[in-house]
């Protein structure tokens, strides 16, 4: 279990934080918010709440389309402006953040001219989310500013700690990106006091609790603190269960940080159990963010299982949905100041965003490219290592190094064969790691076995307690270490096809042999390829 230390390290660094306000702004009209309403409104709110939480969740263009129906259909302005940061909503939790921005800019400005003070405070909170996620931190900062200020203006005071509670569960998240633990858990503090005086609607109070366990425990989990991370998120769990609305998409997160945790506890069994409940949930939705954070989990839960197949299946899926809400990040970017202040009419201050912007980004693509230089520079010197340990067990091998002494791995209580015996399958196995007949493609533990005239049960404990693998663990990698020596020696292996190299070293699969490589060297084969030809 060497690989499990600094896990956590690897979840943060890499993943996508949840969407803060942003994950929230469609809840606030549940059909508990409607008693006082005409029928019309109820109705209209009804199937906000549904659309937002649960349709969106299962089928997420089947809850845009409701989303667009509603704003098209809807004649009071207020009604409008909801159904507008529905569209919102739905469009960043597809990750298609430059629409997002488009209809909270659109609802925003149906807010300010009819002093909609409370839909102003969300909406900037809001837009504070989108521009986190973008990596746009000062410009966020300042949209969280303005949702303080606005909020003061609310007269209505339970609305107006709800919307400081949410104010805070998002500094919470601006913290957690800048890697301040310690802050972002002192500010969902403040936010669960808030929501804790909420007296509406206890519905609607659990649900943000719900949300803020749900924070807390992602927070705990950057402080390493597993146990309170676990209790957040059971926690989180038993709020969730007196809200009576389906809410796949909170409990999607749950699952997920249960199964981190469980992992990093070393609970596999509770791991894969929690993990694969986030999984059917990620299955059926279209939500970018929490396809990275389960995608990626489950690729670290399959690695520290060893089974490289799968760990190869979700690591894949976990790349593909980083490169997707990479790519959407980059578009929305690209398109920010168009979207974000058409509605201001200060030129002056236009000019100065743009330039401000184009600085921001001109660091960016200098940082990248460091990063990148960087990480290729070292990508290098762990190459030169690969290659320098293979050529040196080469060489031992071929030098025919002594036989280990068998006592010092020897257990008493547990002998099963002779130390003769022992040591003749110990010398048995370099004579056959000289030779090539493990590329055959039909070989088995026991035709090995029959080649070294000893039985399956002598030869397993013989490699398990001398050389720490298993049967197929040991042909593999002799087959690597096969192919990698031929391509190195041999100029024409370097123009191969992979699926020719994996037939020429006797693997049954272009896919098995990739997999197998990139576990043994921690390079894929066509990284592998290219870096030894750059440096011949």
């Amino acid at each position: 279990m060497k690989n499990q230390t600094g896990l956590h390290f690897l979840w943060f660094n890499k993943m996508q934080l949840s969407a803060g306000i942003g994950m929230l702004i469609c809840i606030l009209f549940s059909p508990a918010h409607a008693q006082h309403k005409r029928d019309d409104d109820k109705k209209f709110d009804s199937i906000y709440f549904t659309t937002a939480v649960t349709i969106a969740a299962k089928d997420i263009n089947k809850a845009i389309h409701i989303a667009d129906s509603l704003y098209r259909n809807s004649k009071p302005e207020l009604n409008k402006l909801k159904a507008l940061m529905l569209s919102s909503s739905l469009f960043q939790q597809k990750g298609d953040i430059k629409k997002s921005v488009q209809f909270a800019v659109k609802a925003d400005e149906i807010a300010v001219k009819n002093d909609f003070y409370d839909w102003e405070a969300r909406i900037a909170g809001f837009l504070s989310t989108q521009y986190r996620i973008m990596g746009l931190y000062e410009e966020g900062e300042e949209y969280l500013e303005k949702g303080k200020t606005v909020s003061l203006k609310i007269e209505n005071d339970q609305m107006k700690k709800l919307y400081l509670g949410l104010i805070y569960q998002e500094t919470a998240y601006y913290e957690i990106e800048y890697k301040h633990f310690k802050k972002a858990h002192k500010a969902a503090k403040q936010a669960d006091i808030y929501f804790k005086q909420l007296v509406y609607s206890e519905q609607d109070k659990n649900y943000f609790l719900a949300t803020n366990e749900q924070l807390l425990g992602r927070i705990c989990i950057g402080l390493k603190k597993w146990d309170d991370a676990l209790s957040h998120y059971n926690n989180s769990q038993e709020r969730l269960t007196t809200v009576t609305q389906e809410n796949a998409m909170l409990s999607g997160f749950i699952y997920s940080g249960l199964g981190r945790i469980y992992l990093e506890k070393n609970d596999k069994a509770a791991s894969f159990e929690n993990l694969k409940k986030a999984e059917k949930i990620v299955e059926q939705s279209d939500y970018l963010e929490l396809k990275i954070e389960v995608y990626q989990t489950l690729a670290d839960y399959y690695k520290l299982s060893n089974d490289i197949t799968r760990y190869s299946k979700y690591n894949d899926k976990y790349v593909h949905a980083l490169e997707l809400s990479e790519k959407k990040k980059k578009e929305s970017i690209a398109d920010f100041v168009n979207t974000t202040k058409s509605h201001e009419k200060d030129l002056a201050q236009n000019r100065n965003l743009w330039l401000v912007l184009s600085m921001g980004l001109c660091l960016a693509l200098v940082g990248i490219f460091i990063w990148h230089r960087r990480s290729r520079k070292r990508e290098r010197a762990r190459f030169r290592e690969v290659m320098n340990r293979m050529r040196q067990e080469r060489l031992e091998n071929q030098l025919a190094a002594s036989t280990p002494d068998i006592s010092e791995k020897k257990d008493p209580n547990r002998k099963i064969m002779s130390d003769a015996i022992e040591t003749k399958i110990i010398n048995d196995l370099k004579e056959f790691e000289r030779g090539s007949k493990f590329t055959d493609k039909q070989i088995s533990l026991s035709m090995l076995a029959g080649m070294l005239n000893t039985n399956t049960k002598y030869l397993s404990h013989v490699l398990n307690t001398y050389l720490n693998k298993d049967f197929n663990s040991y042909i593999n990698e002799l087959r690597i270490k096969y192919i990698i020596e031929k391509i190195e020696t041999n100029e024409k292996f370097k123009n191969y096809k992979l699926s020719v190299l994996a037939d020429e070293c006797g693997f049954s699969s272009h896919s098995k042999f990739s997999a197998v490589f990139k576990s043994v060297t921690g390079f894929p084969p066509s990284t592998f390829l290219a870096y030894l030809k750059e440096r011949q």
